[in-house]
Formats: C-alpha cells, sequence, structure tokens
C-alpha cells in the first residue's frame, strides 16, 4: 500500500484525536461509533511499521500518535487494550518523532499545520512537542484513573488467573511474525471474571507479537528523547519520560538547566548578586563549571552564557540560548524574567517593536532563538509602523522623514527595512502592510500610503507579482477619493514612492491635468533624498512624465523647462530655449505695429540662455551659433526695415553679398552657417568698384578673419576674366551694376585688388596672386627680388662641396 493510500485511509480513523470534546458528549449528540479501539490501535501501529521509511516524521508522529491514544483507551475514554511498558516505549517514540518533526518544521519556518482540520489540535501557535506533551498528559491522567478503578474492582482470583497467564505467555518462544487475533467486541454483558480473563490472554498475545517496538528503543534512544524535550524547554515532559523508563538514572543536564533557569530567574533586573545570595545548587555549578566570579559577586546573565558553553547542540544549548534572549529582553522591556518567561515569544517581540529604536539586538536574538511563524513576525512589524506613522503623522514629522520624530516607535523606512530583516519572508511582510490598508478603518491618507509604498517594495523584492497586480488595484480605488478630497500631495507621495510609472501613468496624468507637476517633482526627489534611486529609476520616472506632460499639455513648454532643469538635462533645455526664441521672434512678425520689440527681446534672451547652457556642456559650435542668432535678432530691432531673420537659404546669401559694413555681414553668416571662404570671395569681390569700402571692409575683416588662399584664387580669377571681357570698352559695363560703372572702372579695380595683395602677408601667395590676376608686373619683380629666384631663361645652379667647406658652381 503506497503512503497516499495509507493516509486516504488514515483520514477515515480522524474521529476525535483533534476534537476538544470528549466522545461520550457526541454520543450524546447522537453520533454511533463502531469502530473497536484495539482495531484502530493496531492499524495506526501497523501501518506506521508498513511506511516507517516513506512518510515525514511529521506524518508518521500523527499515526503513532493516534495509535498511542487508541490503544491507551484515552479516546473511548476505556482500559488500555496494551500492555503498559510497551505503551511506554511507543510513547517514547512519539517523542522522538515530535522532537523531529518540531526541527523539521523549525528550519522550514513553519510553526502551524497546512492542514485546516488539524489547526484546532494544535491550537494557534502552538508546537508539535507541546501538543504531544499535552496528549500524553491527558493518557497518563487516564491510565491512572483506570489503574485506580480497576484495583477497586478487580476480585483476587482474577488477579491470580491473569498472573498464571502471564507466566504461561514468558515460556512460548518470541515470534518476529507480527499476529494480530483479536476478536470483535461482543454486544453481550460477560461476567467481570471472564473479562478480565480475556484481557489478560490478549495482553500476553500483544506482548509477543509487538516486541519490535521494545526493541528498537534502548537507553541511547531514551537519553536523546529526553535531552530533545529538555532542548526545546519540555522539561517537566522530559523528567515525566525519564522517571517512567528509567527513574534511576537522570542525565546531567537537568542540573545544567535547573542552573539556568535559576540564574535567568535572578537576572531580571540587570545586577550584581551575592555569591551567598545564590542557591546551593547554582553554587556547585558554578564551582564546578569554573564560571566567572567576580570576588563575592557575579553577574547572572554573564555567568548564565558562560554556562551556554557547556551544553551540546540538541541536548539543552538551544533552551539556554532561549532563556538568555529573554532575559535581556525582559531587562529592555523592564520587565521580570518571570513576567517575560511566561508571555508567548510573539508577545515578547510585539513589546520590543514598540521600542525600535532601542531594542533590534534583542528583537534579533529572540527571533534566532525561538520558532515564529514569519506571518506573525511580519504582522507585529506592520502594526508597529502603523503606530509610528500616526504617531509621527500627528506630530507632523511624516512629511520629513529626516527629522527626528516620535522615537522610540518604528516609522522611518531605513529603520523598518532594518527590522524587516528579522522575518525570513518578504512578502508575508508585503501581505501584512497591505492588510492594514484593506481592513484599517480610517487611516489617514498621508498613513495609508506610506503602507502601500513599503508593502510594495517588498512585493517587488521578493518578485510576489500576484501581491504587485493586488496593490495596483487597490491603488485605483484609492485614487478617486484622493482626488475629490483634492489631496494632491498623497497621489504625489504614492506614485513617486512606489516608483512603478507603468502601471500607476493614470496617476502622473491625474497630477500634470490639475497642475502639480513642481509637487511631483518635489515628491520625487524628496523620496530619491530617502531612497537611494538607481539612474534606472530616475530615467524611468523621467520618461514617465515627458510622456505623460506630451499626451496632455503639449504645448505648456514652461512644464518642460521645468522637468529639463530638475533632472539636469542639458542638451534638451537648450533645444527648448531656441525653439522658445524662434517662437518669440515669429510673434514679432505677427504685429502690426513693428516699433513694439518686447517679442525680439525675449528672442535675444532665450538664445543668450541657450549659449549658456550649450557653453557649460562645452558644446562650442552650437554655442557660438547661439551667440550669432541672438545678434541677429538684435540687429533685426537695430534695423527693423529689412528682414533680416528666418530667410531662406538663398535670401541670406543675397543679404550677406549686399552688406558694406563687415560685422553686418559676419552676423549673417554666422547666423545662417555662411561663413565660409567661398561664400566671403562673393562678399569682396562685390566691394571691388569702391575702394573706399573695400578698404575699410578688408581691414575689419583681417582683424577677425583669415585671408584664405582659396579665398584670394577665386577673386584673382575673378579680376582675371573681368578685365579679359571688358578690355577698354566701358559701355558694356552697364549690366553690373543698375546705375552702371563709372567711367574708370579699371582703376577701381585694380586699386581695390591692390588692397587684398597688400594685406597679403605671404609672398608666393602674392606673387601667384598677381600673376593669375595679370597686369601686376611690379608686385611680381618685388616678390621675386625679396624671394630671390632664379629668371626662368637662367640654367640650374647646382653646386658642389669642394676642399675647405666652400662650394663651387658645376654650370
Amino acid at each position: 500500500m503506497t503512503p497516499r493510500c495509507t493516509t486516504r485511509l488514515i483520514s477515515l480513523w480522524l474521529v476525535d484525536s483533534f476534537m476538544p470534546q470528549p466522545l461520550s458528549n457526541l454520543r450524546s449528540h447522537g453520533v454511533k461509533f463502531v469502530v473497536n479501539q484495539r482495531d484502530a490501535g493496531l492499524f495506526f501501529l501497523k501501518h506506521a511499521e508498513a511506511v516507517d521509511k516513506d512518510l515525514p516524521p511529521k506524518e508518521l508522529h500523527e499515526l503513532l500518535l493516534l495509535s498511542l491514544q487508541w490503544l491507551s483507551g484515552l479516546i473511548t475514554q476505556s482500559a488500555p487494550v496494551y500492555p503498559l511498558h510497551l505503551l511506554r516505549e511507543l510513547e517514547t517514540r512519539v517523542w522522538l518523532l515530535a522532537v523531529e518533526s518540531e526541527a523539521q518544521v523549525k528550519s522550514e519556518g513553519e510553526l502551524t499545520l497546512s492542514n485546516p482540520s488539524m489547526e484546532a489540535g494544535y491550537g494557534k501557535g502552538s508546537s508539535i512537542v507541546d501538543h504531544t506533551a499535552s496528549i500524553v498528559t491527558k493518557m497518563d491522567n487516564h491510565i491512572n484513573t483506570m489503574k485506580t478503578k480497576n484495583e477497586h474492582h478487580r476480585t483476587p482470583h482474577v488477579t491470580e488467573a491473569a498472573t498464571k497467564l502471564k507466566r504461561r505467555a514468558k515460556g512460548i518462544v518470541s515470534s518476529r511474525k507480527p499476529v494480530i487475533d483479536v476478536e470483535k467486541a461482543s454486544d453481550s454483558e460477560d461476567a467481570s471474571v471472564k473479562g478480565d480473563l480475556k484481557l489478560a490472554e490478549e495482553n500476553s498475545r500483544l506482548d509477543l507479537s509487538f516486541s519490535r517496538w521494545e526493541e528498537s528503543i534502548g537507553p541511547a534512544e531514551l537519553e536523546r528523547a529526553v535531552l530533545s524535550l529538555l532542548e526545546f524547554g519540555q522539561i517537566s515532559a522530559a523528567r515525566q519520560l525519564q522517571h517512567k523508563l528509567s527513574p534511576s538514572h537522570f542525565p546531567s543536564e537537568f542540573v545544567l538547566v535547573d542552573a539556568a533557569l535559576k540564574l535567568a530567574a535572578i537576572s531580571t533586573p540587570s545586577n550584581k548578586v551575592a555569591v551567598s545570595m545564590l542557591d546551593d545548587e547554582v553554587r556547585s555549578v558554578i564551582q564546578s563549571h569554573n564560571l566567572p566570579t567576580d570576588h563575592q559577586f557575579v553577574d547572572p546573565l554573564q555567568v548564565l552564557e558562560s554556562l551556554t558553553t557547556f551544553f551540546v547542540d540538541a541536548r539543552g544549548r538551544g533552551l539556554c540560548k532561549r532563556l538568555i534572549s529573554v532575559v535581556k529582553a525582559a531587562n529592555v522591556l523592564g520587565l521580570l524574567f518571570s513576567e517575560a518567561f511566561d508571555k508567548h515569544p510573539i508577545e515578547l517581540l510585539q513589546l520590543l517593536a514598540l521600542k525600535a529604536q532601542e531594542s533590534f539586538e534583542e528583537a534579533y536574538l529572540l527571533i534566532q532563538t525561538h520558532s515564529m511563524p514569519a506571518a506573525s513576525i511580519a504582522q507585529i512589524l506592520a502594526e508597529s509602523f502603523l503606530k509610528g506613522l500616526l504617531a509621527a503623522h500627528r506630530g507632523g514629522y511624516i512629511d520629513s522623514q529626516k527629522e527626528e520624530g516620535p522615537a522610540p516607535l518604528l516609522w522611518r523606512f531605513s529603520d523598518f527595512l532594518k527590522w524587516a530583516e528579522l522575518c525570513p519572508s518578504e512578502s508575508e511582510i508585503g501581505h501584512a502592510l497591505m492588510r492594514l490598508v484593506i481592513t484599517g478603518q480610517e487611516i489617514p491618507h498621508a498613513c495609508e500610503v506610506e503602507l502601500l509604498i513599503l508593502s510594495h517594495h517588498f512585493y517587488k523584492s521578493s518578485a510576489c507579482l500576484d501581491g504587485v497586480d493586488v496593490l495596483v488595484a487597490l491603488a485605483a480605488t484609492r485614487v478617486d477619493a484622493y482626488v475629490s478630497e483634492g489631496d494632491f500631495p498623497c497621489l504625489a507621495r504614492l506614485i513617486t514612492g512606489v516608483g512603478n510609472f507603468h502601471a500607476l501613468n493614470f496617476i502622473l496624468g491625474i497630477l500634470i491635468e490639475n497642475g502639480q507637476l513642481e509637487l511631483l517633482l518635489q515628491k520625487y526627489s524628496a523620496a530619491a533624498d530617502t531612497h537611494t534611486g538607481t539612474a534606472q529609476a530616475v530615467r524611468g520616472f523621467r520618461m514617465a512624465v515627458l510622456t505623460s506632460l506630451k499626451q496632455f499639455n503639449p504645448n505648456d513648454l514652461d512644464a518642460f523647462a521645468m522637468v529639463y532643469n530638475h533632472f539636469d538635462m542639458k542638451h534638451e533645455t537648450a533645444a527648448l530655449l531656441e525653439s522658445r526664441a524662434e517662437q518669440s521672434y515669429h510673434m514679432w512678425f505677427l504685429r502690426y505695429n513693428k516699433d513694439h520689440t518686447e517679442d525680439l527681446l525675449e528672442s535675444m534672451r532665450y538664445f543668450i540662455e541657450a549659449a549658456e547652457v550649450h557653453s557649460s556642456i562645452d558644446a562650442g559650435n552650437k554655442t557660438r551659433s547661439a551667440c550669432a542668432r541672438a545678434s541677429l535678432v538684435s540687429l533685426q530691432i537695430r534695423m527693423p526695415d529689412f528682414q533680416w531673420l528666418n530667410l531662406s537659404d538663398t535670401n541670406a546669401r543675397r543679404a550677406l553679398v549686399d552688406q558694406s559694413r563687415f560685422q553686418e555681414a559676419l552676423t549673417v553668416a554666422e547666423a545662417y552657417g555662411l561663413n565660409q571662404p567661398g561664400e566671403w570671395a562673393l562678399v569682396l569681390w562685390n566691394q571691388m568698384l569702391k575702394p573706399e569700402l573695400t578698404e575699410q571692409f578688408v581691414a575689419e575683416f583681417v582683424a577677425v578673419l583669415p585671408l584664405q588662399p582659396t579665398m584670394l584664387a577665386e577673386i584673382a580669377r575673378f579680376y582675371r576674366n573681368e578685365v579679359a571681357a571688358r578690355g577698354d570698352q566701358s559701355q558694356f559695363s552697364v549690366w553690373l551694376t543698375g546705375g552702371g560703372l563709372p567711367a574708370e572702372w579699371a582703376k577701381y579695380l585694380e586699386r581695390s585688388f591692390r588692397c587684398l595683395l597688400k594685406r597679403t602677408r605671404d609672398l608666393r601667395l602674392r606673387l601667384q596672386l598677381a600673376t593669375v590676376a595679370t597686369g601686376f608686373a611690379d608686385i611680381i619683380d618685388g616678390c621675386a627680388k625679396a624671394l630671390d629666384r632664379v629668371p626662368d631663361n637662367g640654367g640650374p645652379l647646382l653646386l658642389r662641396k669642394g676642399h675647405g667647406g666652400a662650394y663651387l658652381p658645376l654650370m
């Protein structure tokens, strides 16, 4: 039979084992039971042997505990149907399994049974060992009661007959094969003598059939069971079990445990105690183990901590550590040890959480040494946090968690995150916080938001996606209440604290639509200061805000500027400023009265601010461009009769060529990106017929820009082509300008070109330009002399080095 099938069969026998009311009460309500107690007990015992290695300790413990209750008659409130010494062996095995199950459950972090039908028997928050101790105590009381009744009703000849049967059974060879031959209960009432004889005979048969349990429990198993009970603090149960099975021997750990309990009792309040005031047994333990003393005084807690080292793991050391944790908790709470020891560990943790700023170490030690459900720890932390939040809200500290608040209550994020490490399950903390929001009555919005933020934090860190979904849905239901009351600060705190901008994007839209962008950015700055946000989180928030802005207020440039400045987005800020500058001068074009230049002044200011932003990020070209455009706006203000702004490329080149003053030409060239040598060649050539203007223009030009060779070479080609085309026919020059050219146009061209040649410092370039332009023989000769150039008809001068270092010509 498989363990699963066995478990299904066992469920049929769970009649009264975990019910608080006795069987007689159920019978009085009309419930009929046809189960024979011997059949039931042997059924569980048989199947416990069959699946011994297949079931976990906890399920095997439940099987044997049920068998023990049926065979002892506890369930049916009748006489035991199993020999007493075998019941004790079975009880020892039950204790061992209880301790093993408790250790396994503790390692898994579970303290209550998962099956709802079993929670009633174990009790809320009780342990397997506690439940076993309760059942065994009831069983012992029942056996003693039945023994007393039997002594009063049993006759001497029945006792003698039972003794003879037992002697006869001892003479039979022991059989390893379990033989079960239990007669069904007769409905007719037999005489008491016949019943007792049958009981004695069946007990003898059971003694032979189930000797396996007697053989499996030896002295070592007994000692392990007793010391395991000590480890779990079941001192009375350990003494009781030891006295039942081996009353002549008690392990030394009992003495150490008694001394530890007495030391713990005098450790609160924390102070030194005279050695003479100690119990004789405690003094003996201190002397025999050389525990630390200060002359005639001892520190009980220090002695207790030293005594821990003399215990062995799983043999009382855990109990001693728990005593130390309770003593330290009691000292912090100002309680006596007896008061603290009588409290459940969960209650002690709850009291320590109310002193959060002062008792973290004690709470940590308490949780390390005691088994507590993760859900209970999370609930205590959540409730303590809520109490601290409410106190902080009343005191006005909740808006700025940096300020000193209602110490020692637990309410700051940093403190709660530290205490949350005590709970082994982060998702349970999220559940506990969420449960407070759902079930809480009249919690202020500010406190409710903080609970939601923390809950989301733990859901996210534990990857509890279901919890995140529930939280988002709950937040959506709370938003309407916040908006109806105008509580936008709580909305801003919720979205910035949670940080789930994708799921809660609708909150961003609500805030932006209601003009709460500045509040939103302020709350995010505070949240980033409180919780060091990662760069990825900052980018996510920035993108979410900008997306919402483009969706709800795409034309609100002030809002975009606020976001750019808040996140130090230099490039975007500069681009926005340039865009606003363009919008401003476009507004000026739409004005009827062009004398009102407020829009142009504002445009200049935006261009200058954009140049400052570009300069701060070392964007030199963009800085120069923004300054040039600001200068162009200034030119528009000074010369409003001509349109300088918003020109096409062709019109910009025309405006550049037509300029007779270099500063205006440079402004146009810089603003429209025409500051190139090829563009300047046309500008200079257009000045050639006005020598006075040309000299001034060139003088200002060379003070700012270099005379590029390509530009000068192009002007020289223009000059040569112009002279060759015109010759002496001045009448053909009318097409160049509207008013025609002066009669001495050739002299004007030559004078202007000589001005350029004079400004050319490079003699080779000057010689090249004069040669290309033709007609400047004096300049060519002067350059040749200056360069000491050999005439073209002269042969090459080749030198060789002669004697004495002199060079002699070869030709």
